[in-house]
C-alpha cells in the first residue's frame, strides 16, 4: 500500500525508537494496594498481553455528551463543513495474559474529550472514508494532533487536557473488575468476552455473561497497513461519580507499547446485536463508524495511579 510522506510523518509521532525499554524499569512497582477482599495488587498496574487493539471511528459528539458523566470534560469535535457534530471514538479490545489480577479479556468503549476551557485541537476533516489511504491518513493526523496538543502537560508530568473518556468496560475476570472499580473508579461490568487472533484476522464476540445473548461482533483483517513500533502515552478520564478517593481526580496516565505494532484501515465487520449494555448502547446511539485500527501485538502496558487533586 502506498502512503504519502505527510501521512508517514504524522504516523511516526506514534513511534518512539526508545520504547522497547522494559516498562517495569521506567515505571517500577512502588506500592501494594489491597482490595476490599484482601487481594494484594502491585502498583503501578503492569500488564502483558497477546494484543491490544483500538478500532478508531467517527461518532456523533452530540450524543456522546449524554454519556459523559464528568462535568469537567466535553467531547472533542471536528470543525468541518458537514461534520460539525462529529467526534472521535475508539473501541479497545485487550487479550491480557498476565497482570496483578490475572489474565482477562476486555473491551473498553471510549471517545476523545477535552477539558472544558481548553482550545479545540486542530483536527483534519475526514475525506473519502471508503479509501484505505484516506482512513490511515485521517487517523494518523488525528492522533498526531492530539499528541501535540498534550506535549506541554506530558513534558511537565501534569494531567493532560485532551484524553480518552472511558465510558464503559466489559471483561471476564472478577478480580480485575474489582481492582478497576476500587483503585481507579473504572465503570467495569462482567461479560463474556471472546477474542480470537489468527495470523490474518482479529475477532471479538461480546455476549451477556449469564444468558449468552450476543451483543457485539467485530472482526477485521490484520497486517494490511503499516508495520512500525508503537508507543502510546496518554490519559484516561473516568466518570466522576465512581471516584474512590476524593483526594484524587478521575484521571490517570496509561502506557501501551509494542515492538511490532500495526496501523491499518478497518476492513471487516462491525455488528451490534443488542443494546443491552452501556458499551453497545453507546456504540449504537452514537452511530460509531469504524475507520482504522491501531494494534499492539505482544503488548506491554502500565496503568498509573489516579492524579492527585491540586
Amino acid at each position: 500500500m502506498k502512503l504519502n510522506t505527510l501521512m508517514l510523518s504524522a504516523m511516526l509521532v506514534l513511534s518512539n525508537t526508545g520504547h522497547s525499554a522494559d516498562l517495569s524499569e521506567t515505571y517500577p512497582v512502588t506500592s501494594t494496594t489491597y482490595l476490599s477482599d484482601g487481594t494484594p495488587v502491585n502498583m503501578p498496574f503492569h500488564v502483558q498481553g497477546e494484543a491490544t487493539s483500538a478500532v478508531v471511528g467517527l461518532i456523533d459528539a452530540n450524543v456522546a455528551q449524554f454519556f459523559l458523566w464528568n462535568w469537567q470534560w466535553e467531547p472533542v469535535r471536528l470543525h468541518c463543513e458537514g461534520s460539525a457534530s462529529k467526534g472521535i471514538g475508539a473501541l479497545y479490545t485487550q487479550k491480557i495474559t498476565a497482570s496483578p489480577a490475572g489474565a482477562y479479556n476486555e473491551t473498553i468503549s471510549s471517545f476523545y474529550v477535552k477539558r472544558r476551557g481548553s482550545e479545540d485541537p486542530t483536527l483534519p476533516c475526514p475525506g473519502d472514508m471508503t479509501e484505505p489511504g484516506a482512513q490511515l491518513d485521517f487517523t494518523a493526523k488525528v492522533l498526531a494532533a492530539l499528541g501535540a496538543a498534550n506535549a506541554q502537560q506530558q513534558a511537565a508530568g501534569k494531567p493532560h487536557n485532551y484524553a480518552l473518556y472511558n465510558q464503559h468496560l466489559m471483561l471476564d475476570n472478577p478480580i480485575a473488575i474489582k481492582a478497576g472499580r476500587e483503585i481507579w473508579g473504572y465503570p467495569k461490568q462482567a461479560g463474556d468476552v471472546s477474542i480470537t487472533i489468527t495470523a490474518h484476522q482479529h475477532a471479538l464476540t461480546l455476549a451477556n455473561q449469564y444468558t449468552g445473548q450476543p451483543m457485539l461482533d467485530v472482526s477485521y483483517t490484520r497486517q494490511i497497513g503499516v508495520n512500525l513500533p508503537l508507543h502510546s502515552v496518554g490519559d484516561n478520564v473516568l466518570p466522576d461519580y465512581l471516584l474512590p478517593d476524593f483526594g484524587k481526580v478521575p484521571q490517570l496516565s496509561g502506557v501501551l507499547s509494542s515492538d511490532s505494532g500495526w496501523m491499518m484501515p478497518f476492513v471487516g465487520e462491525f455488528t451490534i446485536h443488542s443494546r443491552a449494555s452501556l458499551t453497545t448502547f453507546f456504540l449504537a446511539e452514537s452511530d460509531f463508524t469504524p475507520v482504522a485500527v491501531l494494534e499492539f501485538p505482544d503488548v506491554s502496558g502500565v496503568a498509573l495511579p489516579l492524579y492527585d487533586r491540586e
